[in-house]
């Protein structure tokens, strides 16, 4: 008992030691840090804050180091990791990363937008879209909770493998992914996400590739393209029905 409450002791002291000699860096085009992302993350010690302001950054990252990676809109929107349709564009190698706030796009064929092959990661509130294989694939991925993020116009939308478990996903929203939204072999949960492949009046959503099964599925709301498309169509049809004298006046 005196040897666990010794051990919990030292650990919180490690603990509060690499918090206070953590720190923040900002990444972007021009007046922050770094210009490169990767150089960023290669130069980081576990637990320090990258804030990666708005630009387009070209290539590959590799996260292999428990950081925070945090996208700022500095005034042009969530920055934007490209990966030039070659391999993923953001690779997480490390545990406990926590990677938020980005557009991520373009990763190569058989590879994903984020790749993800470690555990107890967040990855929330990211726009994964416009990759040619996987929007995000979990890959011997354990304990990762993945939320809020808008996965849109890949191949698949998220791909988990047998062999991931205990991974959290909710609120997400899976929309235009060509082939299938979500694939999941592994055992893990599905909570509150949006799906537009919806049947209406579903009250479940079963997961393809295995037994997992989202029991609080949401359809997918209109976007504002969709909306301005049925105000347009709402305005010529009144234009069409009016009298015309009214319409000349």
């Amino acid at each position: 008992m005196i040897w666990k409450l010794f051990s919990a002791l030292i650990l919180t002291a490690a603990t509060a030691v690499a918090m206070a000699q953590a720190v923040a860096v900002t990444v972007g085009p021009e007046g922050c840090d770094y210009s490169s992302i990767q150089r960023a993350v290669e130069e980081a010690s576990p637990g320090d804050i990258i804030r990666v302001e708005s630009g387009t950054f070209e290539g590959n990252v590799v996260v292999d180091k428990s950081v925070v990676l945090r996208g700022v809109d500095s005034g042009s929107g969530k920055p934007v990791v490209d990966g030039k349709g070659v391999g993923s564009a953001i690779t997480l190698s490390a545990d406990g990363i926590t990677l938020e706030g980005f557009v991520v796009k373009n990763g190569g064929f058989g590879k994903a937008g984020i790749e993800v092959k470690s555990d107890k990661n967040s990855i929330r509130n990211n726009l994964v879209t416009e990759n040619r294989w996987y929007g995000i694939s979990l890959s011997e991925s354990d304990d990762n909770v993945v939320s809020g993020n808008l996965v849109s116009k890949n191949k698949y939308g998220i791909w988990i493998p047998a062999g991931s478990d205990g991974n959290s996903l909710t609120q997400n929203e899976f929309s235009k992914n060509a082939n299938e939204n979500a694939v999941d072999a592994g055992t893990n949960q599905w909570e509150k996400n949006a799906y537009d492949d919806l049947g209406e009046g579903e009250t479940e959503y079963r997961i393809s590739g295995g037994a997992n099964v989202d029991e609080s599925p949401k359809a997918v709301e209109p976007g504002p393209n969709d909306a301005k498309v049925e105000t347009e169509t709402s305005t010529i049809t009144v234009k069409i029905t009016i009298p015309t004298p009214i319409i000349r006046s």
